[in-house]
């Protein structure tokens, strides 16, 4: 059960509760789809940061793992996110601290663009898979991620374009799934085939564009050597999602409001003498 009201620090490295928006609904998504593979079986999150996944997981799972890099976020896990089937962790996708073959799934969610040891992980990740075992790992798609938007994600290390991503987990596994994920007014994940008969459409009142190609963010696999049951299309809708437009759309219209602008006004002098004063 949580039983702290301790908080991690959002630095944009990796996703903490303190943030409730688009990021949090496609990793939520993730976890979403994770449960139906997880059902009493032993997992590990790796790079679990926060912790609230493998806590969400532990509610079906056998047993979780959680391992973090981060010796912080192993503490604050171990603080907010217990469970009798829950442990964590300090380790790296390169060094995990489990035995072999140990690991019914492992799930790692945007963690591979935060290091270039991609071979290494996906070594490591066999040797603590069972044979049977299930990886379901999701990477930003770096053409829609990075390239298009023209964006840098200073945390990212080394991102994956689709193909790229599909040859590195098709060298260690002989059987795949490949999903597209992107964030609509919440989390939309369709197959690879499915994608390409999907339209999508944008604008305001003033105007719409129509049928344009249907493009995603980031790319999800799950990977075995046994058969994989069926997955189906999904969307994750979340209310916190629209709770947070909302409130955003308050703090817009009071920061854009007369009063609001009058008031910096006659603040600043102050603002500025503190800052002469905190130099």
């Amino acid at each position: 059960m949580l039983n702290s009201n301790q908080k991690l620090k959002f630095t944009g490295e990796r996703l903490t509760t303190l943030l409730e928006d688009g990021i949090m609904v496609e990793h939520l998504h993730r976890y979403a789809i994770a449960e139906s593979f997880i059902q009493d079986k032993v997992v590990l999150d790796i790079a679990s940061g926060e912790g609230y996944g493998a806590y969400l997981m532990s509610k079906f799972a056998k047993n979780v793992v959680g391992v973090d890099i981060s010796e912080e976020a192993v503490t604050h896990s171990n603080a907010k996110y217990k469970s009798n089937k829950l442990v964590y962790k300090v380790g790296s996708t390169s060094n995990i601290p489990l035995e072999d073959l140990s690991m019914d799934v492992i799930v790692s969610f945007e963690t591979i663009e935060h290091h270039d040891k991609h071979l290494e992980m996906l070594q490591e990740f066999k040797r603590v898979l069972k044979k049977d075992g299930l990886l379901i790992i999701s990477s930003p798609d770096k053409l829609y991620y990075s390239d298009i938007p023209n964006y840098r994600n200073p945390f990212h290390v080394k991102e994956l374009y689709e193909q790229e991503f599909v040859n590195l987990i098709k060298g260690f596994f002989t059987k795949t799934i490949f999903l597209n994920q992107r964030c609509v007014s919440g989390s939309l994940i369709v197959k690879q085939d499915i994608g390409s008969d999907l339209i999508q459409y944008e604008g305001d009142y003033k105007s719409i564009n129509y049928n344009l190609p249907f493009t995603h963010t980031y790319n999800i696999a799950l990977a075995s050597d046994t058969e994989i049951k069926n997955i189906t299309s999904s969307i994750f809708e979340s209310n916190l999602y629209y709770e947070y437009l909302k409130g955003q759309h308050i703090v817009d219209k009071y920061i854009n409001s007369t009063t609001w602008k009058v008031g910096r006004v006659i603040l600043f002098p102050f603002f500025l003498i503190k800052k002469i004063l905190n130099f």
